[in-house]
């Protein structure tokens, strides 16, 4: 699948490029199925790549509250 080796950046320009496209009736009904298709794949890598992203942020936020220790888990609130 073409839109699983595209970078996020990449994936987010050819869905502005599609939706502009789109909104200004530049694409021929011939092919907006296809631009459909192409703009569902293109949301789901981004999505994945947010969730992926999520993920090992979480992980690693998580492995320095270990390191270093985490105030409000604890009980205390910082102010």
């Amino acid at each position: 699948m073409k839109e699983e080796r595209k970078s996020y950046g990449e994936a987010i320009a050819r869905l502005d490029e599609i939706l502009e496209d789109i909104d200004q009736s530049k694409v021929p009904i011939d092919v907006l199925a296809e631009r459909v298709v192409e703009a569902a794949g293109l949301l789901k890598r981004c999505k994945s790549v947010l969730t992926e992203t999520e993920a090992k942020v979480k992980d690693v936020l998580q492995d320095l509250d270990r390191e270093f220790g985490d105030p409000e888990a604890d009980g205390e609130e910082a102010d």
